[in-house]
């Protein structure tokens, strides 16, 4: 009779780093013959998400990946001017928060230029591995290129679908996402697949931007990406793609409703903190 792994037991062994992209086929995890949506491919929530303001109907996907490969080249550069160096902060909150450790085998989806992969690389040390997993080709290759500095970081690059998770059932003993839920198409697609790859027990961080319920909060956000976040990217020339944040959080579900979604989505235990003065917030999230 087949028991499955639990978190505190799982060790990852016998895999070998890599700095090229890979296919999942490539990686000692369990990979899905056949991947399923498991569910409603709708946008947001239901039917309304940021895609309804931002891209055309029908092209939401393939549009949304444009945009992120348009600022890969600087979008770290940005995160660190525009945070003032706090993001490097709500990153290590989040892998914490994950309880992400040594020996372990874990997962980053829309890992971006790969800031919380690499912490999770730290965290499980040379005895674990680190899946980096997102859509865009051009955001994996930057990470990559990032690699030469974590040589000894047991990483694997996945171009993949954080709706459609290339991967077994129970595969990874901790998960991570960073400014990715309030993006994909179908965020209850996006955490069943996030349940479903998790070991029993383990947990799920994913830290996004707050659409406070905090009238002052929300105020003070919404000044500061149109006076601070908007011009200074307009200076790199992308201030288009970055005009997308603010519909992008409006229709973000607030906490509470991040935690309702959750809990439907198959977990046992949910709790949305907020940080960053409210601007920023994790949800943390139990198998």
């Amino acid at each position: 009779m087949h028991h499955p792994r639990r978190c505190e037991s799982s060790m990852a062994a016998n895999i070998k780093p890599s700095p090229r992209l890979r296919r999942p086929h490539s990686f000692s995890v369990p990979t899905r013959t056949k991947a399923s949506t498991n569910g409603d491919k709708s946008t947001g929530i239901n039917g309304s998400g940021p895609s309804e303001r931002f891209f055309r109907r029908g092209l939401e996907g393939s549009e949304r990946q444009q945009l992120f490969s348009t600022i890969s080249p600087v979008y770290d550069q940005l995160n660190d001017q525009l945070s003032f160096g706090m993001h490097k902060i709500w990153k290590r909150m989040a892998v914490k928060w994950s309880g992400a450790g040594r020996g372990q085998l874990v997962i980053d989806l829309c890992c971006g230029s790969g800031d919380l992969t690499f912490l999770l690389a730290e965290a499980v040390g040379p005895s674990g591995a680190v899946v980096g997993l997102d859509f865009s080709r051009s955001m994996l290759d930057d990470a990559a290129s990032r690699q030469n500095s974590n040589a000894s970081a047991n990483i694997n690059w996945v171009q993949g679908d954080a709706m459609q998770l290339p991967f077994d059932g129970e595969s990874f003993d901790a998960v991570t996402m960073g400014y990715g839920l309030r993006n994909v198409s179908s965020i209850p697609t996006s955490l069943r697949e996030v349940y479903r790859v998790l070991r029993p027990s383990c947990k799920a961080a994913i830290l996004d931007f707050s659409n406070s319920a905090d009238p002052l909060v929300d105020t003070v956000q919404k000044w500061m990406l149109e006076n601070l976040v908007v011009p200074a990217a307009d200076q790199r020339g992308v201030g288009d793609e970055y005009r997308y944040l603010r519909p992008s959080i409006e229709r973000f579900p607030r906490g509470k409703e991040q935690e309702r979604l959750a809990l439907d989505a198959g977990f046992s235990k949910a709790v949305h903190y907020e940080i960053g003065f409210g601007f920023m917030g994790v949800l943390v999230l139990t198998k």
